[in-house]
């Protein structure tokens, strides 16, 4: 039965039309907004003093992840077959006001995050925040956009004072692909995304107040989006680019179509913190080299971007390497 309904809500969800997908949104809550008239269904509730100002979420497993001003921590809760929503479990802990800056990667099951009191330091855990793992000290200078993840190349992207960067998934083989950039500071939110259909990456540069977009290797740049004053949080989805305007201080639904250079609003009549666009499509399955048996590992499977082998096995922080297995350091 749980598998229907999963199979039932998944044949509905694709029902909806591409200019209006669900959004999984932070904004007075942690709420699904989905058609047909964008009803709005809250499904956690945040008690004063906390604010949600992130979400991301894994679909086959029906995970919602938030985190809330001012403490600084990750949350995460289960949507059940029935509607309902498990209570919450704290997932990381950091000294961060608002903790924004992770991402979940749906394929390799992981979770990454940079914690920018520590020199912006990249981290890696299961799904429920277990086997964290520092995996480098980035140092960006400007620290202004989330890590973008590519689970399928198995790279992540982020800004940096030297441009565009990426790194392994597994920390290694850091490079800048996109240097003829300037960051300055910027709107809170994402400011890169990356479209899976055509291996573009699509980023603002507020200075022009243009959105551009490039390969994922970082060569055929060109400008897209124009005039775009107030824009934040970049996110591909069926082929389009999305993101958040601002009209008369309310956030505003734009959708950008490179193919015909075509751009459409809708009206949120409030403003956000963060969305997502909560949908299966969003989230396409892959191949994760460490799904079965935890890769043989005991502790952390990590992938390798290089593809041989396809993963290694790694120990988690405070853990040291003995033999083919992991023991706590002294």
């Amino acid at each position: 039965m749980a598998i229907f309904n999963l199979l039932l809500k998944t044949l509905l969800t694709n029902l909806i039309s591409l200019d209006k997908p669900p959004l999984l949104i932070a904004g007075g809550g942690v709420s699904i907004k989905e058609e047909p008239f964008w009803n709005t269904k809250k499904i956690v509730d945040v008690s004063p003093p906390g604010l949600p100002v992130s979400v991301d979420f894994h679909w086959e497993k029906q995970f919602i992840y938030y985190s809330e001003m001012p403490a600084g921590d990750l949350y995460r809760v289960k949507l059940g077959d029935d509607g309902r929503v498990s209570p919450k479990e704290n997932i990381i802990t950091t000294e961060l006001m608002d903790f924004s800056q992770y991402a979940v990667d749906w394929v390799q099951d992981k979770i990454f995050w940079i914690d920018i009191k520590k020199n912006d330091t990249l981290y890696v855990s299961n799904l429920d925040g277990t086997m964290t793992k520092t995996l480098a000290v980035l140092n960006r200078l400007v620290s202004i956009s989330k890590p973008i993840l590519d689970p399928y190349k198995k790279y992540i992207y982020f800004t940096s004072i030297n441009g565009i960067e990426r790194i392994g998934m597994n920390g290694l083989d850091r490079k800048v692909i996109y240097s003829g950039i300037f960051f300055m500071g910027t709107d809170v939110g994402s400011d890169m995304a990356i479209d899976f259909q055509t291996d573009r990456i699509y980023y603002k540069e507020k200075m022009y107040s243009r959105i551009s977009s490039m390969k994922s290797d970082g060569t055929d740049n060109r400008q897209e989006v124009k005039n775009v004053y107030k824009s934040k949080f970049l996110i591909c989805y069926q082929g389009n680019l999305y993101y958040l305007g601002s009209y008369y201080d309310m956030d505003t639904f734009m959708r950008y179509n490179p193919s015909t250079g075509m751009t459409t609003q809708q009206d949120l009549e409030h403003n956000l913190w963060d969305y997502k666009i909560y949908h299966p499509f969003a989230q396409a399955s892959g191949t994760n080299p460490c799904g079965s048996n935890n890769g043989g590992c005991t502790h952390l499977c990590l992938p390798n971007h290089k593809g041989e082998p396809a993963y290694t096995c790694e120990c988690p922080d405070k853990y040291e390497k003995q033999g083919s297995t992991c023991v706590e350091s002294p």
